[in-house]
């Protein structure tokens, strides 16, 4: 009985540390799966800002007309409520 209780004791122990260590080796990588998600990703929002940039440098501003801000309006006097 005793050895029994020796040997479960010491699986026990070698589970704890395999497991903590096998945890650790991928502590700081990456899986592969999400490197080729970003590039998917990556690659077809490289090719929609290449479309708008396309449909920038096209554009003709002289279309718009000068740039004339609105004049700010200042707040209007406070008024007192009478009581």
């Amino acid at each position: 009985m005793g050895g029994l209780m020796l040997i479960k004791k010491i699986s026990l122990f070698f589970l704890l540390i395999s497991a903590s260590l096998f945890s650790t080796s991928f502590a700081g990588r990456q899986s592969s799966f999400l490197n080729n998600f970003d590039q998917e990703e990556l690659s077809a929002t490289h090719e929609e800002e290449q479309l708008r940039h396309e449909r920038v440098l096209k554009m003709n501003t002289k279309d718009y007309g000068r740039y004339d801000p609105t004049p700010a309006l200042s707040k209007p006097p406070f008024k007192l409520i009478p009581n």
